[in-house]
């Protein structure tokens, strides 16, 4: 897939005299993952663009100020590249953490964001569990996300969450649905009935694909002394490209071994948390749903676990379609002054909290 229609053609709206023509007050569902942010707004829109950046070294026609660039923005009178431009940077931030939304680049991808978010936007976004379950770090990221989208009101979930609410026929059931949330950086255990999330039966777990990129993109650069990004590796792995050195593709063939060899370890490690967590083969939930941007990887390893595991349909999508959509159920009829009070209320550990629709 494509890495966003501004990417691909798509000018970027200039500050400058053109935030008086975006339309105003849409929804938006804003999946802001380590490895690619999801943008999906009420029109129907789904934008898609790597989570890089790197930093613009200044030239001699290139003075610090407005970005000149449609892919630059300035953080902290910073020049910044978001997105595919900045993959191989040898000056690409590299603070992929467990902490990274308190960084700079976190507020680059966001400013960027704003390219397709227009102001006084509802804007529903996330963060993964073991993170959403500490006030602090909901606060910050509801306040800079707000005041850097000029938004009329933000609403931070669990990451997870939002792909249970991308199909609303599950909302009224009275059975359980675990949904496996597989990302770049973590993946979230979810369980959910109705429209309420079971905190006994969820967690987050430091454990994505990331970990899968990185250690090839390693091997590779010893081999082709060269630095080879992580993000090279994945979309050569996806079928979008080569890894090329001295004017020759590496062979893909090995590539996709190691990544499939690496792929089936990691998932082991996320089916052994599932068993603690479930059980073997969940037998309290109707279903079990996969979704997320590793999930097309790891799914074939875990489909397994149990008969009817599900692979969501535009997966990597499920949790910015989700959040779009909780967005449209909480506020759409709203007429009371602006509250930014969460969806999902955390509570005592192990309480099982509603989610107010």
């Amino acid at each position: 897939m494509k890495d966003g229609k501004d990417e691909n053609g798509r000018r970027r709206r200039k500050q400058e005299g053109q935030d008086s023509k975006r339309p105003q007050g849409k929804f938006v569902g804003l999946d802001i993952g380590y490895g690619h942010t999801k943008i999906v707004t009420q029109d129907g829109e789904q934008v898609m663009f790597p989570s890089a950046v790197a930093l613009v070294a200044p030239t001699a026609v290139q003075q610090f100020g407005a970005p000149v660039a449609d892919d630059e923005v300035v953080i902290d009178r910073i020049r910044c590249i978001v997105g595919t431009r900045a993959i191989g940077k040898p000056n690409r931030c590299t603070d992929l953490e467990d902490l990274w939304w308190i960084f700079p680049s976190f507020k680059a991808i966001v400013t960027y964001a704003s390219t397709w978010i227009p102001p006084q936007s509802t804007v529903i976004t996330g963060l993964p569990l073991h993170h959403y379950i500490a006030p602090d770090a909901r606060d910050i990221v509801h306040d800079l996300v707000k005041s850097i989208l000029k938004a009329k009101r933000v609403l931070v979930t669990p990451q997870g969450v939002g792909a249970f609410y991308s199909d609303l026929s599950q909302l009224h059931a009275t059975t359980k649905v675990a949904i496996v949330d597989i990302g770049t950086w973590t993946t979230e255990l979810i369980a959910m009935t109705g429209n309420d999330f079971i905190g006994t039966l969820s967690t987050g777990v430091v454990a994505g694909v990331h970990d899968i990129y990185r250690t090839v993109a390693q091997e590779l650069s010893e081999k082709l002394d060269r630095t080879v990004d992580p993000y090279e590796v994945e979309r050569s792995n996806r079928g979008d490209g080569e890894i090329r050195a001295q004017g020759r593709a590496y062979a893909q063939s090995w590539i996709d071994e190691r990544v499939a060899q690496l792929a089936k370890d990691r998932a082991a490690l996320i089916l052994a948390k599932m068993v603690d967590l479930w059980g073997d083969h969940a037998p309290d939930f109707e279903s079990v749903l996969f979704c997320g941007g590793g999930a097309q990887l790891l799914f074939p390893y875990l489909k397994g676990y149990r008969d009817g595991a599900i692979l969501m349909k535009n997966a990597q999508y499920a949790n910015a379609v989700g959040f779009l959509k909780m967005g449209e159920l909480l506020y759409g009829q709203d007429t009371t002054p602006v509250t930014d009070e969460p969806a999902v209320t955390q509570t005592e550990a192990g309480a099982t909290q509603s989610i107010a629709v």
